[in-house]
């Protein structure tokens, strides 16, 4: 299984990821867990600049990606359920809420993507969120109130285009995994 997990910071993908991993892991399953941007070349490049400029944040995002998605069809092949903390969605979202034209982001991705068996997507209040990063002591540069809320629209437009599963994030933390574990269940 691919399951992808989507949403803005803060809004409990990796605890949920967590909790999923240690069920399905009791339940005999391998299980291996990814994110994007990886921790690759390329991920580590783009994860650690500024001062790109958006179309070539988008190509570099897309490179990773390319590279991330041959990596997720092997651990497919050897037999693992796959959860990834973030996949083409966020490109689609995030640089979409960015002013990027969507049409060619989602160009640029459709060669090297594979279809996830399931995208949950962790929806919460951009507030909320900010909110909870804020305790973490973490911020990036994606995380302004005002970015977060088209980025949460743009979510909220592909979950309902792509057929994700929406969760409500804002729940306690114990509510949402429980959900998040029946909702992988169902797959």
């Amino acid at each position: 299984m691919f399951i992808v997990f989507e949403g803005i910071d803060g809004s409990g993908k990796s605890s949920a990821i967590e909790r999923l991993k240690e069920n399905l892991e009791k339940a005999g399953q391998k299980v291996k867990v990814t994110a994007e941007p990886t921790m690759g070349t390329i991920g580590k490049l783009v994860a650690e600049t500024d001062d790109l400029t958006p179309e070539t944040e988008a190509l570099l995002f897309t490179a990773d990606r390319a590279v991330h998605t041959e990596d997720i069809k092997k651990w497919m092949n050897d037999g693992f359920t796959v959860i990834s903390d973030r996949y083409f969605a966020s490109t689609l979202a995030y640089q979409s809420a960015a002013g990027m034209d969507i049409e060619w982001l989602r160009s640029i991705n459709s060669k090297v993507t594979v279809k996830p068996d399931i995208t949950i997507l962790m929806d919460i209040d951009p507030e909320i969120s900010l909110e909870r990063v804020s305790r973490r002591g973490e911020k990036s540069r994606f995380e302004k109130l005002d970015y977060l809320r088209k980025v949460r629209q743009a979510y909220l437009s592909l979950s309902d285009e792509y057929g994700f599963v929406k969760v409500d994030a804002s729940k306690d933390r114990d509510t949402v995994a429980n959900e998040v574990i029946k909702i992988a269940g169902r797959v």
